[in-house]
């Protein structure tokens, strides 16, 4: 099942690994310090299903997400940043690993693989930050559990902590009571801590324990009313988190794991399928940065170098990961499907097909100097990762 041939071999190794290294030189300049201090408690929220499309703050559908919309404005957005791919397996290794994804293959599943990643939350385990993950739902699904359990997260609560009564949507225990318990747990730890959060109530068949926000019983108002609802589970987590002692001492991290179809039912291979919200919030953030909007192209992958090195911790164990509030590194983002990838600049977004070996979608009018390059970019960084997966 698991052969050993790469099958996206565009070029010689030596040439693939020069394209991809051209992509993340080391900028010359510093980051952009953005917060008050080195080691605050950092909060990552990583919201199931979450689209751009949904987002109003992000020229999304307006009244979907009006806390998320309310938070950017207080916070630091980051407006073109897309999902490694799209299911959840493939957006945690993404997001705490910063390791993009591998097509048809997801490192997860492969302990004597994914052992070898490093994570975020090893990082921070090694400078006192006491570690946790909530999750609803069984945690051995896609074999998280063993992924998390060996990247520096001391704590792992999920269904097995909830009461059966709350166990009431078809994945788990809904957002609110997840939230809510972490929350409470966040009492008693010892600071800083890091503690993650993945949600999962935004997901088919999309049920919730309180009435639709959108009527009708079609999907995509369903999936509109499920994306509303873990929007106002994440407000008014926050609001009440604003009354506690350590509030003032955190950051709070806001991304999806992966984006969705719905509600415009887009394609396998469309961009908008992988634009997802990423949005930095709380008290740590200095007052002069809040309300901020970066523009750069990013990916979920990016997460992990622009975390550490606010917290002058170095992330050169991460080397797919590029620092999204340091002026100096290149704009872009890859993400991919089963047979094929997309690779998006500033100025230009293509999606490449595979098996057809041709650009199948553009957003912009076509420009053959610019296209050759992403197609190039995109190839070499299909086969690196690739090649990569298979040495682990």
């Amino acid at each position: 099942k698991f052969d050993n041939e790469n099958p996206y071999k565009y070029y010689e190794k030596d040439e693939a690994k020069k394209i991809v290294s051209s992509l993340f030189k080391k900028p010359s300049q510093p980051t952009v310090k953005v917060l008050k201090s080195e080691r605050p408690n950092i909060v990552l929220i990583v919201l199931e299903s979450f689209t751009a499309e949904l987002v109003g703050s992000l020229g999304g559908e307006q009244g979907v997400t009006p806390n998320i919309d309310n938070l950017a404005a207080e916070g630091i957005l980051f407006e073109q940043v897309y999902a490694a791919a799209g299911r959840t397996d493939k957006g945690i290794t993404a997001t705490i690993s910063g390791f993009p994804s591998q097509a048809i293959r997801s490192i997860i599943k492969q302990n004597a693989k994914h052992e070898k990643l490093p994570g975020i939350a090893q990082e921070l385990a090694l400078n006192s930050y006491s570690t946790s993950f909530y999750y609803g739902g069984e945690s051995e699904f896609f074999n998280i559990k063993s992924y998390i359990l060996s990247h520096g997260y001391k704590t792992i609560v999920d269904k097995h902590s909830f009461k059966s009564k709350d166990m009431n949507s078809k994945w788990g225990t809904y957002d609110q009571k997840v939230f809510s318990k972490q929350m409470k747990d966040m009492d008693t730890v010892k600071q800083p801590f890091f503690s993650t959060i993945l949600t999962l109530t935004n997901h088919e068949p999309f049920e919730l324990p309180v009435k639709n926000h959108f009527p009708g019983d079609n999907l995509e108002n369903k999936f509109r009313s499920t994306t509303f609802y873990t929007d106002s589970c994440l407000g008014a987590y926050l609001k009440e988190a604003r009354q506690k002692p350590w509030y003032k001492n955190t950051l709070f991290v806001i991304l999806a794991d992966h984006s969705h179809r719905l509600p415009a039912n887009l394609a396998e291979h469309d961009p908008r399928r992988y634009r997802i919200p990423l949005l930095f919030f709380g008290n740590m953030i200095k007052p002069e940065f809040r309300g901020t909007r970066i523009s750069k192209t990013g990916n979920q992958t990016d997460l992990v170098a622009t975390l550490l090195n606010q917290l002058n911790i170095d992330p050169i164990r991460y080397n797919w990961s590029k620092d999204l509030l340091n002026p100096g590194t290149q704009s872009f983002s890859f993400f991919n499907w089963d047979n094929g990838f997309g690779f998006a600049t500033e100025n230009q977004i293509i999606s490449f097909d595979n098996v057809g070996k041709n650009i199948i979608l553009r957003k912009n009018s076509p420009n053959a100097k610019v296209d050759n390059e992403l197609v190039l970019y995109g190839k070499a960084y299909m086969q690196e990762v690739f090649q990569q997966y298979l040495d682990y």
